[in-house]
């Protein structure tokens, strides 16, 4: 996966942390969810098929594991960021 992508304002290539790592920085429930939904290229109702949960289970994970993903991209510094590469 690039470290990189082209900043829509200038042009240029700015740092973007490693998905991966961020992902394993999360629980297992709410890594799922993502991996299913975003990855899989799934709706949440299908989501939860897969996963064998309620459909607002699944909802309620989705949204927490989008909170903390946005928490952890937030939180890192820059200089931070570039440990991750």
């Amino acid at each position: 996966m690039p470290t990189t992508h082209a900043d829509p304002i200038e042009g240029r290539e700015t740092p973007r942390p490693p998905i991966e790592l961020m992902l394993r920085d999360l629980p297992a429930p709410h890594r799922e969810i993502i991996v299913a939904t975003y990855f899989g290229r799934r709706t949440a109702r299908e989501a939860a098929d897969l996963l064998g949960l309620a459909p607002g289970e699944a909802k309620a994970r989705l949204y927490e594991a989008m909170r903390d993903l946005s928490g952890m991209v937030a939180s890192r510094p820059a200089g931070l960021l570039k440990a991750w590469l």
